[in-house]
């Protein structure tokens, strides 16, 4: 037994481990796996536990997608899921009970394809090469609900509300108090712009470990609150007449140690240059020709640019399903466009005012539906795409974006094109990967166009 074994080992007697959870994301986000007896997780470290592939080709519903090529063609085989031990963690809502992440991998060791954390692996591997890591922070909406899954906790548009988060205390403190069982850092909690609508911060980590703490996090909040008689939910848009839920991604690149995106500590803020003559507080956008690579660092620049060139190519990671879209409207600080700017939170890409190694992008295009592995590295992948090749962004934005036109895909199934016409993200995830992921997805978009709504019916069936 080799030393990370020891210490799992140790790590289930001292905690008097009874079951162990295999888990991982499927290609939506969603957490599937198995429960196994803690002696059989020890005696299969070695060899890891067989899962079938047709895992990798559920739609949201569970329902397996015969063209993604994973079913029949090899007869649906096993592959092994071997557990990564630095994930092994408590299940705080679940006596006597662990849980670990696994990852799929061939009988001859490869990784399996599909695998979302090997394809965040693959975009790190890149970054390696190149002399860089990735440090990225979650933020993540999501409505707390009445058991009826309608009824929100909360009442109003108090954002920022303290009697807001008064109001649902012993739910919000259970979730803060098992993520630091867990072994994930919050940062901050607050209400947000609708009524039941809650936000929950990650403190940064190295981009693999956030992604990992971002899908167990996840999880716990919408076992938690099940167990406790509520309802929480990170679909991007639940009510059409409410804010929608973001997944708001935080990134900086590191090499050598230090942050190369970030600004010496005496250098002004782009606002704060523009402020003779530019109102920065304008309702109308303002181009800022002054960003250029004199007053911003490169690796900045180019990272903001690769985002820009690359975005709708990564649409469909960053808004997953049809209901995504409906979350992307002018107005409603999810953002419209490829726009960049300062402290501005009308843009796709916002450079928060900080120094040093606090220095970093927003990324805010992502909805609290990504899959945490998919839209970190999609991230990553579109911005490294702009350090690689020395693009330059366009001109950043003052004021506001939503009076500029909206150039993100409308759906789905735009976002899938895009996608698909993207040769650089094919070479960097994979093509086969792609195509699984993209048979998946226009699954999903075939079963949405062929519903027939009630809103159809009442507009049409009397009149036609």
């Amino acid at each position: 037994m080799n030393e990370a074994h020891e210490r799992a080992r140790v790590f289930l007697s001292q905690h008097e481990i009874k079951k162990v959870r295999l888990v991982f994301a499927d290609q939506n986000g969603l957490t599937r796996g198995k429960n196994i007896p803690a002696d059989y997780f020890l005696k299969s470290l070695e060899k890891g536990i067989g899962f079938a592939q047709s895992i990798y080709a559920m739609d949201i519903e569970g329902e397996t997608v015969p063209e993604t090529g994973l079913l029949w063609e090899h007869g649906d085989p096993d592959y092994l899921a071997v557990p990564d031990l630095n994930t092994l963690t408590l299940v705080p809502w679940k006596e006597h009970t662990a849980q670990v992440i696994v990852e799929g991998f061939l009988r001859d060791g490869a990784p399996f394809f599909a695998d979302p954390r090997h394809i965040l692996k693959k975009v790190l591997a890149k970054l390696s090469e190149a002399g860089f890591t990735a440090k990225v922070a979650s933020e993540l909406e999501f409505y707390l609900l009445l058991s009826d899954k309608v009824t929100p906790t909360t009442t109003g548009t108090q954002a920022y509300s303290i009697l807001g988060l008064v109001a649902v205390e012993k739910v919000i403190e259970r979730f803060e108090e098992y993520a630091e069982m867990m072994g994930i850092p919050v940062e901050a909690t607050l209400t947000e712009y609708a009524p039941g609508q809650f936000e929950i911060n990650l403190r940064y980590e190295e981009a693999l470990l956030m992604a990992d703490h971002t899908f167990l996090f996840r999880n716990m909040i919408k076992e938690t609150a099940a167990q406790l008689g509520y309802h929480a939910t990170f679909m991007a848009k639940p009510f059409a007449d409410s804010a929608g839920s973001s997944f708001h991604l935080h990134v900086s690149l590191w090499k050598e140690g230090k942050n190369v995106f970030a600004r010496a500590s005496e250098e002004k803020c782009s606002a704060d240059i523009l402020s003779a003559g530019k109102d920065a507080r304008a309702t109308s956008p303002v181009i800022d020709e002054l960003a250029n690579e004199e007053q911003w660092p490169q690796a900045l620049l180019r990272f903001i640019a690769g985002c820009q060139q690359y975005l709708n190519s990564a649409m469909a990671f960053f808004a997953p399903h049809v209901n995504s879209y409906k979350r992307l409207r002018p107005g409603s600080y999810a953002p419209i466009n490829d726009s960049w700017g300062v402290n501005n939170r009308t843009v796709s890409l916002r450079v928060p005012e900080a120094e040093g190694n606090a220095s970093r992008l927003e990324i805010r295009t992502p909805g609290a539906d990504g899959n945490p592995y998919y839209v970190i590295a999609a991230a990553l992948a579109i911005g490294w795409l702009g350090v690689e090749e020395k693009l330059s962004p366009k001109p950043q934005v003052i004021g506001n974006a939503y009076e500029l036109p909206a150039t993100v895909p409308r759906d789905l199934f735009a976002a899938i094109e895009a996608l698909q016409a993207s040769p650089k993200l094919m070479q960097l995830f994979g093509a086969d990967f792609i195509h699984v992921y993209t048979a998946i997805k226009r699954a999903e978009w075939k079963k949405f166009v062929s519903v027939i709504t009630e809103w159809e019916r009442e507009k049409y069936f009397e009149m036609l």
